[in-house]
């Protein structure tokens, strides 16, 4: 089975739900139109999308569309769009103020731990954790920090995220360099930030993989990939330019002070 998958996916209250899923399917189906398409959701502590979707996500896609819950993970299937494997999955801030996602795991770990602590308390609850890039979170005293998160990892035991949000100018960083020379695999996401209009962006970078993903335990059954050691999807889709780039993070930084 083929499947594409946005590994930093993010679905804030300022969305319009329907355009997000429109989006997130249709780039998502550009990559490969034959392929099943997977979301993996990283939220913030304040963000509580996946179990508000359990409750009401029906009424959002409307009567045409197939809601199913299977081991954790949200099934859609509606007509003219590939099937969706959404999986759950958190946001950490470590103490070091770097970025920790937790994918397929919906308990909340608390921020302000420190980056080995939380990276311990994903594998805790079966969790895979993503050492997510960030701009300007891996210089000066963080680069230290990172340095050791890799040092202290085995292939399969910490993925390395990368998002559209390192534009296509920037070269990939040494330290992501050096963990894919290590044996860690890389892999890539969207990573949408939270004002209205970022529902555009989602799915257009990511990855692509085969494997039989079980129908019926897919949460298991995807955990089973993410972790093993060697595994090296393909990166698909584009990051963003330079000057479009900094515009979101301007309006992003606007957002925040109002």
């Amino acid at each position: 089975m083929r499947l594409t998958a946005d590994t930093h996916v993010h679905i804030y209250p300022e969305y319009d739900i329907q355009l997000a899923l429109h989006n997130l399917r249709r780039n998502l189906s550009q990559l490969d139109s034959q392929a099943t398409c997977l979301a993996f959701l990283a939220e913030r502590s304040d963000c509580n999308f996946f179990a508000d979707f359990e409750k009401n996500g029906a009424q959002v896609l409307g009567a045409e569309a197939e809601v199913r819950y299977l081991e954790s993970a949200l099934h859609i299937k509606e007509k003219n769009y590939p099937d969706l494997y959404i999986f759950p999955g958190r946001q950490i801030i470590t103490r070091e103020r770097i970025e920790i996602l937790a994918l397929t795991v919906d308990k909340q770990i608390p921020e302000g731990l420190a980056a080995s602590e939380v990276v311990k308390r994903i594998h805790q609850e079966n969790g895979v954790p993503v050492l997510s890039w960030a701009p300007g979170k891996w210089f000066f005293k963080r680069k230290r920090v990172v340095q050791d998160l890799l040092d202290a990892s085995r292939p399969g035991s910490l993925l390395i995220g990368d998002t559209t949000l390192r534009p296509t100018c920037w070269f990939r960083p040494l330290l992501m360099r050096q963990a894919a020379q290590k044996g860690l695999t890389v892999i890539s996401g969207s990573d949408p930030l939270p004002f209205a209009g970022e529902e555009e962006v989602m799915g257009r970078y990511g990855i692509q993989f085969a494997c039989d993903l079980d129908s019926t335990n897919p949460v298991s059954s995807i955990r089973s990939v993410l972790t093993r050691p060697g595994w090296q999807p393909s990166l698909r889709g584009k990051r963003g330019h330079l000057l479009p780039t900094l515009r979101r993070l301007f309006k992003n930084n606007r957002s925040k002070k109002r």
